[in-house]
This record gives structure tokens, sequence and C-alpha cells, in this order.
């Protein structure tokens, strides 16, 4: 991943003939910025001045970031409202006392820094009060940062432009990669032998040495170099693909999570590359938008680019990055590495295949319904793990177990059957559930990521279309037998819902908890039900006669664990319809198509 970020970042300055201090540079996060007056001409501090940032003056804000607790190499920062004192103090009064006496610079250089640093010091409790006093002119939730500029010579300018502090930010960012570091060896990401090479890299913050645990060599950290070793030139270019991807390349969502695209070349082709970044930027402006006005059509956004993604040659390969930001920490959530876009074509081709099967339209928000929270209580996302271990087995084609699938499956069917009644229709999610659980197993099977037995030898049923319409899912005999007992209770319920208003029969499910006796049970109730509202029609018998025969032929000790049995159980519930349309269809049975009038 990082060897494809130092390709994006390379591309990126060779194009715009950036030299390291630009890389260095970023974009201030805050919108606002309030600056400090300094009046060399008079040796006076000239007030607060209040403006926007604007982003053709970045080089003259000359903004980085650096320790929480100590100046950043540059004197300018987000001001923390609840302590403005602090980042004064902290940020810019520390800043002058640390750099101005610094070696490496000349005498006029510390002169100019001391003089600068004087007028502050006499000041510091107008410059606080002044600050304090403006900051609440200013919107609340809106990000303020606080610098200086200078009156030199009558000119007012920035700090970037003075020569000084773009040096000292060079030397500090040199110091920083020479803290760490080897001579004469190899970089780990060009392959070529360097003068000096550092392993104090910064690209991304969930990379540290700050542990004893995380350094090779005997826990030494002087040693840490061998944990990563990069040459300076790969370093900003890792650090310049890493500011174009988070500005072009992070808006992208997969099911709501937050993740980044980078692209990878396998073979050279610099024309390939450009095509690809120029694509993912302008839908990653696209994305932005509909954030903000259309916020329901991230899932259309997202189809589309797995779609683009898929139609590249396979000269290059995907990395998605799964990045959890907050505030200044970032932890890995998951890395799906080296993705080829015949792989992605693969996955779009079983969806598009399970869409036509269907007649519905699957996508990974159908699996993500399963796995976002354990408990609808529960104020935050705790299942996006297990989502995100299944995203990656789908990308990398690495085997799913059906039986823990199944466990989060019958949860949320457990849980969406408790408002299947008539009086909560608002809420009454059962079916979907149901029929997003049975597309998402078709989809994995499909792939090749799970399997089910073979479908055995038996007579043909009048129910064979139905069932070789889903693969292997319903192939043994038990399994068709608890469909066609599913499909028996939905017809049942349906007709307690005509007849009588209310769906009674639904306690005799046990919240679909049942085993294998109440299965069998179950079956002789449903039958006296009917035979009770007269309705037990030919062919009603027919599916009935289909049933007991699936069951008795599984004999007894079905080894199926209870979340299974109710699994086919709900998905016969589902398919009814699919039942009902065979006698629709072949006998005009007055009874199905009162039915299927009313299921639509």
């Amino acid at each position: 991943m990082l060897c494809a970020i130092k390709q994006i970042g390379k591309l990126q300055r060779d194009k715009l003939n950036k030299n390291k201090l630009e890389v260095l540079v970023k974009n201030p996060k805050f919108k606002t910025v309030l600056l400090i007056i300094i009046n060399l001409d008079k040796e006076s501090y000239d007030g607060i001045r209040v403006e926007d940032i604007e982003s053709t003056k970045k080089l003259k804000y000359l903004f980085t970031e650096g320790p929480s607790n100590g100046p950043n190499p540059t004197p300018i920062a987000n001001i923390n409202i609840k302590e403005i004192k602090k980042t004064f103090f902290r940020k810019i009064q520390k800043w002058f006392d640390k750099y101005s006496t610094s070696t490496d610079l000349t005498k006029n250089e510390k002169l100019f820094l001391n003089s600068i640093k004087e007028i502050i010091s006499k000041n510091k409790d107008r410059i606080l009060n002044d600050i304090e006093k403006d900051v609440k002119d200013i919107p609340t939730k809106e990000i303020k940062g606080l610098s200086i500029k200078i009156i030199k010579d009558r000119n007012s300018q920035y700090i970037g432009e003075f020569d000084i502090f773009k040096k000292i930010l060079l030397n500090v960012d040199k110091e920083k990669s020479s803290d760490i570091s080897a001579n004469d060896c190899y970089c780990s990401i060009c392959g070529i032998k360097r003068e000096l090479v550092s392993g104090n890299l910064s690209v991304f913050t969930f990379y540290t040495i700050d542990k004893p645990g995380f350094i090779t060599g005997g826990f030494e950290k002087s040693l840490a170099w061998k944990n990563y070793p990069v040459c300076l030139e790969c370093k900003f270019d890792m650090e310049e693909g890493r500011r174009y991807i988070e500005e072009n390349m992070s808006s992208f969502n997969f099911c709501g999570i937050r993740y980044i695209l980078i692209p990878k070349l396998i073979f050279e082709d610099s024309n390939l590359l450009k095509k690809i970044l120029e694509i993912l930027q302008e839908s990653n402006k696209k994305i932005s938008y509909l954030k903000k006005e259309e916020r329901k059509n991230w899932k259309v956004i997202e189809e589309d680019i797995l779609s683009i993604l898929s139609n590249q040659p396979e000269k290059l390969t995907y990395n998605f990055l799964f990045l959890n930001i907050s505030q200044s920490a970032e932890r890995i959530q998951l890395l799906i590495e080296d993705i080829f876009p015949s792989r992605i074509k693969k996955i779009l081709e079983a969806r598009d295949a399970i869409n036509k099967n269907t007649g519905k339209e699957f996508t990974f928000g159908d699996i993500r319904a399963f796995f976002q929270k354990s408990d609808d209580k529960k104020r935050n996302y705790d299942l996006d793990g297990y989502f995100l271990d299944i995203i990656d087995k789908v990308f990398r084609g690495v085997h799913i177990d059906f039986y823990f699938l199944n466990k989060f499956f019958m949860n949320r069917i457990r849980t969406d059957i408790k408002y299947y009644d008539s009086k909560t229709q608002e809420k009454n999610y059962f079916h979907a559930s149901i029929s997003r659980a049975i597309m998402s197993v078709l989809f994995f099977e499909r792939l090749n990521l799970i399997s089910f037995e073979e479908v055995e030898d038996m007579d043909k049923s009048i129910f064979e279309d139905v069932f070789k319409k889903y693969g292997n899912v319903f192939a043994t005999p038990v399994k068709r037998g608890l469909f066609l007992v599913g499909a028996l209770t939905q017809i049942l319920l349906d007709e307690q819902l005509k007849k009588r208003g209310s769906k009674p029969f639904l306690k005799k499910l046990k919240c679909l908890r049942m085993d294998e006796n109440d299965i069998k049970s179950l079956l002789p109730e449903i039958q006296n039900k009917f035979e009770e509202y007269k309705s037990f029609s030919k062919s009603r018998k027919c599916i009935f006669q289909e049933a007991y025969n699936y069951l008795f032929t599984a004999g007894d000790r079905w080894n199926l664990t209870n979340d299974e049995i109710n699994f086919y159980f709900a998905g016969g519930m589902n398919l009814a319809g699919s039942i009902k349309d065979i006698f629709y269809a072949d006998e005009k049975d007055k009874d199905f198509e009162e039915e299927n009038k009313k299921e639509g």
C-alpha cells in the first residue's frame, strides 16, 4: 500500500513540480485565522486581525502540525476554545522561545526572531485579551486558527513570506528524519541504496515507534529504522501521495463505512495511473456533493465506483483502506490489498446473477443489514468488525462459515418477527430480512465462498423449479421439508389475517427458536387449522404430501442446528408465493388466487 501511495505522490510532484517545502505545508484545517500583528518598524503590537482562510495563500500560512503538548514546526495552530491561553503559550510564545536560539540560525536571523519574541512577551496580556474578545465574534462551531503577521519595512507579511520560517520548517523535518536513521542502506520502497534512510515515518499516524514492543532489533529505539527504512525522496513522495489521497479519494463509503481507495500500478504506466486518478477524483467530488444533497444515493455511487474499477486493465490493483480517524489518532479497521479489476468484475457478475434470479436488487447493504448492532437499543454500531471481515473475504475469495453467518441472520429475523402482526405494519421488516438473508447466501455460494451438500437423488418434485432457482441452498430432503412447512405456515397466517384480522398461529413458532420435534408437531397443527377454516384444498393437500414425504425421507436426527432449522423454515415463509404460483398457474385454485392478490 505504501508503494502505491509513493507512486501517486511521485506522479503529483512531477506533474506540479513540487519541492520539499510545498509537500510539507498542509492546508489549514480552520476556516478563520486570528493574526497577531507584530510591527517591527515601531517595535509594537498592533492588535488582532481576523480573516477568512484562502486556499491560494497556503504557502503564506505555512501551516504544519506538531505535537499536542508543544509548538508546531511553524508559529501557526488550531485554537482550542476552552484553552486559549494554553494554545497561545504552547504554540506561539514557546515557538519563539525554542527556535530563536537555534544553532542553525545566523546572527541576523536570531535578532529577527528575538525582536518578535520580545514584543509578544511584553504584550502577552493584551494579546490574550484581544484573542478572547475577537473569538466571541466568530461562530462557535467554526474551527479557528492562530498565527502572526509581521510588519517590516512598511510591508505586512505572513510568516510564509519570510525565508527564516521556511528554513526552520525544513530543518525540523530533517532532524526528525535523521533522529532514527542509518547511512548507506537500502530503501524499502524504491529498493535503492541511499546515503540516508529514516525509520521515523509519519505518513500515517497508526505507524508508531514510541512503544518498545513496536521496534525491531532488541526493542532499541535507535534501531527502529530497521522496521521500515525509507529514503528521504520516497518519504516526500509518500507524504504528497497521502495529501492527494486524503483530499481526492477519501469520501468513499462502503455501506456507510468510510474508506480510502488507493490504486497501485503493477507495470509502469503513468498514463493509466493519471486516468484512474482523474476518474476517482471526479467520483469523490460527486459523492461529497451527494452527502449534503442526496444522502440516500450513496448506494448508487458505491455500485458505480465498483463498476468503473472493474473495467480497468489488469496492469493495476486496488487497495481498500478502512481507517478510523478520531482527532489526531488513526486506527486501521481493515486493509484489503492488491485486488485485481477482474476480481471486482466477478463480484459484480455474481450480484447481477442474483438480481436476475430473484427479480430484486441485491447490494452489499443487504449483508450490512445483519451486521450493524448486536442490540437495536445500542447507540453505536458494534458489529462493524464482523461486517468488514466478511467484505475482506468476499474481495479475497476466502471461505465464509455459514454457521457464523446464520447466527446473525437469525438474530435479525427473530427480532423482526416480534413485530410481524397486523397492528405494527410500519415496523414489519420480517419478510425483507428473510429475503436479504437468502440473497446473501446465494451471493456467497455464487462466489464459492460457502458450500452446501450436493443435491441428493430424490424423486422429482412438482416444486423442482423453485428449489433449482436457489442452487444447493435447499439441496437435501430435510431442507426441502422445512421449506414447505414454512410455506404452509405462511399460507395459514395469510388465511388467518384475511378471516380474523390477526395471526394467532404466530405464537406456535416460538419466535423461530423451534427444534426438530417442534417442526414435526407443527405440521399436523397447520392441517387442523386449514380444516377448521374449511380451506384444506386439493392444492394444499399436495403441499402437505410433499412436506411429509421429505421429512419422512430425512428420518430422525437431522444433524442441523436450531439456527439452520429455523433459517430454512423462514425461507419457506418468505417464498410461499412461489409455491402458490405453481398451483395458480396449473389449476386456477381460487383460494390461492385470492392470496396471491393480497401478497401483490
